[in-house]
């Protein structure tokens, strides 16, 4: 079992690594309007990480400039911060980097993954216990990194086992407590509805669970 401590990072060095009621399927005719942003089913756009100067300020969609979610355990570590892609989609990239001492990780050789345009509602999903598990691979430019999420239950002991794979690289696994996931879907959330303006989370989520009444894999 990994030890964890997961905190929210609000503001951080490069070096630290640093709603409203709408009802039923009113939801998803906001959701899936006319409006809505066009759609690249199954088309991953690159995320290329860039380096930022003391004078360029990173991507922070609605949060504070830096901010981020860390869960450690003892083998590995994830990070979720706000991203966005280069066609302008608001979602969240999820990084992973193994331990190399007690408490340390090697953020240096970390493995980065931006969530697409079609994984952003599975991955909310997920996170908020509205689905089992998802899990997408084909990721970055070489199409060898992947995750997956999957809710996990020993000993009474409810946890979301959350990993990121690259090639050449041993997979990078962290347990996450119930609580966290929640935080962490809250911060995909946030950036999901940075891209539907008119929606609120309430009925983002009201459509999500309408869609899962249905078997979906």
């Amino acid at each position: 079992m990994y030890n964890q401590d997961c905190n929210a990072q609000h503001f951080e060095t490069e070096h630290q690594q640093g709603y409203h009621q709408n009802q039923g399927f009113r939801a998803q005719e906001q959701l899936y309007g006319n409006n809505a942003p066009e759609h690249y089913a199954n088309q991953e756009e690159h995320f290329v990480p860039q380096e930022h100067s003391q004078n360029q300020s990173r991507y922070s969609g609605s949060f504070p400039q830096y901010f981020s979610h860390k869960c450690h355990g003892s083998k590995a570590a994830i990070e979720m911060k706000p991203s966005q892609t280069k066609r302008g989609w608001h979602t969240v990239s999820l990084e992973a980097a193994s331990s190399v001492a007690l408490r340390k990780f090697d953020w240096g050789n970390k493995t980065i993954v931006q969530i697409t345009k079609a994984e952003l509602l599975p991955l909310i999903a997920v996170l908020l216990g509205i689905r089992e598990k998802y899990d997408a691979k084909s990721h970055g430019i070489n199409k060898d990194k992947g995750y997956s999420l999957q809710w996990q239950n020993k000993n009474s002991n409810l946890s979301l086992f959350c990993s990121l794979m690259e090639a050449k690289k041993k997979a990078m696994a962290v347990p996450v407590s119930a609580y966290d996931a929640t935080m962490l879907g809250h911060l995909a959330l946030s950036q999901y509805v940075l891209n539907y303006p008119k929606l609120t989370p309430e009925s983002i989520i009201m459509s999500l669970k309408q869609v899962h009444r249905f078997p979906i894999k």
